[in-house]
């Protein structure tokens, strides 16, 4: 999840790296961690068959973990540009390592950069419109792992109560003021900086599916302003309307959308700074990072303090 993620819970000795390979045909000359990834341990193998990437999902199910290799060969049937899964010599997408679920994916070259310039950000917008035309799998959960139907689980912990009331009136907010009958379908849900490659500034991938969902395509690009559009710790309104120029070259948004997009630029702040509440104070208490949730309280108020009409005018130039 957006840069903030506690990586490598799983430290594999040589010997168990070579064992799964194994299972892929692949032989292991080399391997080094992956740091980043919401609740996976990752490794980037290098073998007689060239660079891959195992993941041993840490905090997934079997069947979530399932699921999204069916997503990931959906995709790569669609040549959607993100990381390809390798099936086991069984046959199978997912092998199991430990009692947790293993995926094998192609390594993708290409680079991270923390702040990326307006070109590029049309090239992502562009990759994220085409992602939406795909057809939606069925076997996606209908709401986001982090969305505004999980915030009760940070009411009344009185463990940052300023921060929990102010998320329970910003539930009630969203509840009253999200439109009924966006339209919506296969999102990724994690458009951060560090889940999109490139190479010397041409687009190459957007990786790492595992908050995929169906949900408000809204969502998605409100979660790609607040995740990509930033000039240091300051969202860039040029820089969000690169993104939603690129985006509309491939799809173009209903009058409806428009009209909510500074609303889902502040749900998705809202929204990381839950998973940020959640993932350092519930899930695995971080004390260096027990406040990193005030970062995205304070750019989901920025967002709503901006005067509709100059939000408009400088997004959809």
């Amino acid at each position: 999840m957006e840069g903030d993620a506690l990586a490598n819970y799983t430290l594999l000795a040589e010997d168990a790296i070579q064992e799964i390979a194994s299972r892929y045909d692949l032989a292991v000359r080399a391997f080094e961690p992956i740091e980043g990834g919401a609740g996976n341990s990752s490794f980037r193998l290098h073998t007689q068959r060239g660079s891959f990437v195992l993941t041993v999902c840490d905090e997934k199910t079997i069947p979530y973990a399932t699921k999204l290799g069916r997503l990931l060969h959906l995709l790569a049937e669609h040549r959607f540009p993100t990381t390809n899964p390798v099936s086991a010599v069984s046959g199978r997408t997912i092998t199991i390592y430990r009692e947790k679920p293993v995926l094998m994916k192609a390594y993708i070259e290409g680079e991270v950069h923390q702040e990326l310039d307006t070109a590029m950000l049309r090239q992502v917008g562009a990759a994220m419109a085409r992602l939406h035309h795909l057809p939606t799998p069925d076997f996606l959960p209908d709401e986001h792992a982090y969305g505004r139907q999980t915030f009760s689980n940070a009411f009344d912990r009185n463990i940052d109560p300023a921060y929990e009331s102010w998320l329970e009136e910003q539930a009630a907010y969203l509840e009253r003021h999200i439109p009924p009958d966006l339209p919506s379908g296969l999102i990724h849900g994690d458009l951060f900086f560090d889940n999109v490659l490139f190479e010397n500034g041409e687009f190459k991938a957007i990786i790492d599916f595992e908050e995929a969902c169906r949900y408000y395509n809204c969502f998605d690009l409100g979660m790609g302003v607040v995740g990509l559009c930033k000039e240091g710790d300051t969202l860039s309104l040029d820089k969000a309307g690169a993104l939603v120029a690129g985006y509309q070259r491939a799809r173009k948004l209903e009058r409806r959308e428009k009209r909510a997009l500074q609303l889902f630029v502040e749900y998705a702040a809202t929204a990381t700074s839950y998973w940020r509440f959640w993932k350092y104070h519930l899930q695995t208490p971080l004390p260096k990072k027990a406040g990193k949730h005030w970062q995205m309280v304070r750019r989901a108020e920025r967002i709503r303090s901006i005067p509709s009409t100059k939000f408009m005018a400088a997004v959809f130039v």
